[in-house]
């Protein structure tokens, strides 16, 4: 294996399971509870890090459990912001919108 096949392996597992971690539906369904009780009718699930994850299968199990529970949801694009220091970055990745 070369050092670029084993770094995108990495990549990867470490991806899936931040994934994993963010997308459990017993966590999303608390978070969209106390959303609801505070009066909100939308809850984002805000990433710490600027990952697409939408094509993840921890993502897919989350987008099937909000089907059956007859929630709406989008994946909308979020930028990166940039800073005085890293001006020409520019990243933008999806994060989940999910509404009631």
């Amino acid at each position: 294996m070369k050092r670029a096949e084993g770094n995108v392996l990495m990549a990867t597992n470490t991806r899936t399971k931040y994934a994993e971690r963010l997308f459990k539906p017993a966590t999303i369904a608390a978070a969209i509870d106390e959303a609801a009780f505070q009066g909100h009718r939308r809850y984002r699930v805000v990433q710490e890090f600027p990952f697409d994850l939408s094509d993840t299968e921890a993502a897919k199990a989350l987008e099937k459990w909000l089907d059956s529970e007859q929630f709406e949801y989008v994946w909308r694009p979020t930028r990166l912001e940039q800073d005085d220091f890293r001006p020409s970055i520019l990243a933008e990745y999806p994060e989940l919108e999910i509404s009631w």
